[in-house]
This record gives structure tokens, C-alpha cells and sequence, in this order.
């Protein structure tokens, strides 16, 4: 571990570019990636546009940022190597803040390049908070169309987890409205003949957010 922390910190957190980018111009992702990334984002999957763009606009293309707790380094290494390795460079995932900074590491993280069609999708699943100043995330209206059977995988992998109170697993959507979680658990009931419930959830600074519990059955 102390090795791969080593490792890590020498890696330059710029992303490398390799190959002629003209070729991402009008780029489109394939079918399993798009699956696949349906269900990171439901997760903790984001999509970011870079601040650092001309005279302090936005770049016009927007990235995928991927981001999980040390526990999920496999899962986020199998998602850089195998997912979606057609749209990231060859800058492997590293932890974050970086070991260099002294910082306690939290996380793993990896991000994708900057492109067109994700800024495509980016319109479907955020939306601009003047109130907040800033785009959160939403659940597109038409996530039934959306949401696989890969997806669906990807959201428990990237979310999920087994509770063993109620011997069900539960999928943290705290980040979703209600009216959106009990949308989700619509879908999960019409597509794929899944049970589930809303939980409430009240959090340490008193704010309420819901996730989602399946039935045992």
C-alpha cells in the first residue's frame, strides 16, 4: 500500500495527452460505456466543465470525474482500465489530495477527457442552481429509457451496500430530490421487477435525504 502511495505521488496530476485530439472532435461513446455510465452517474460519477477556459469562461466541453474511498480502489482501477479507457489518457487513477500535500487520503480519483458528447449528456442530467450558483446533478426524466441492466449494476457498485440490519442492500441517493428517488424506484419496479422503499435519512448537520431499500424478497 505504502508502495503504491509512492508511486502515486510521483505522477504528475496533469493528464497526459497522447495521439492527435482532433480525432475525440466528434467522438460518440459506445453502447456499454454509455450504459455503464448511466449508472455512475446515478453514483457518485459527476461531469464537470473546466473552469480554466478562455479569458475565465468555461472550456465548451465538459469531463468525467470519478472519484471513491480507498476501499473501492479495484472498482475504481477496473473502471479507468476497462470502462472507460476509450475516452481517458494514460494517467491511471491517483489518491487524492495528494500524498505530496501531506493531506490524509481519502480517495481515489480519475477523469476523463474533455468532450463534446459529454457535454451532450451533461445537459440531460444537470441543471444551473441560482441559488446555489452552480449545476447540480438531476435524474433525467427519461431514466427509464436510460437505466440497464449494466447500468443498474454500475449504480450498486458505485452506491450501494448491504445492510445487515435488514439484510437488503440500500443505495445511497442522498444528493436526489424525493419526488426523483421515488422515480427511480418506479423505474426499478416497471423495468426490472424490483421491490423498493423510500428511507429517510436525517443527516448530522439536520438536513433529510432519501435513499432507496430494496425489499429482502
Amino acid at each position: 500500500y505504502l508502495m503504491n502511495l509512492l508511486v502515486y505521488s510521483l505522477i504528475p496530476l496533469k493528464l497526459k495527452t497522447k495521439g492527435n485530439p482532433n480525432k475525440f472532435k466528434n467522438f460518440s461513446l459506445s453502447e456499454d460505456l454509455s450504459k455503464a455510465m448511466v449508472g455512475d452517474l446515478l453514483g457518485d460519477g459527476h461531469l464537470r466543465f473546466n473552469k480554466k477556459g478562455v479569458d475565465g469562461k468555461p472550456k465548451p466541453n465538459t469531463n468525467a470525474q470519478f472519484a471513491m474511498t480507498l476501499k473501492s480502489k479495484l472498482f475504481v482501477d477496473y473502471l479507468w482500465k476497462e470502462i472507460y479507457k476509450e475516452i481517458c489518457t494514460d494517467t491511471p487513477p491517483h489518491p487524492w489530495p495528494n500524498p505530496i500535500s501531506g493531506k490524509e487520503i481519502r480517495q481515489y480519483h480519475f477523469a476523463s477527457r474533455a468532450l463534446n458528447i459529454l457535454s451532450q449528456i451533461h445537459s440531460h442530467w444537470y441543471k444551473w442552481s441560482e441559488l446555489l450558483n452552480k449545476f447540480i446533478k438531476i435524474v433525467p426524466s427519461n431514466i427509464v429509457e436510460l437505466l440497464s441492466p449494466i447500468g443498474l449494476a454500475h449504480w450498486i457498485m458505485g452506491d450501494g451496500y448491504w445492510d445487515n440490519t435488514s439484510k437488503t442492500v440500500v443505495i445511497c441517493t442522498d444528493n436526489f430530490t424525493k419526488s426523483e428517488v421515488e422515480l427511480l424506484i418506479s423505474v426499478l419496479n416497471s423495468k426490472f421487477n424490483l421491490k423498493a422503499t423510500l428511507q429517510k435519512r436525517i443527516k448530522a448537520n439536520k438536513e433529510i435525504c432519501w435513499r432507496i431499500r430494496f425489499s429482502s424478497k
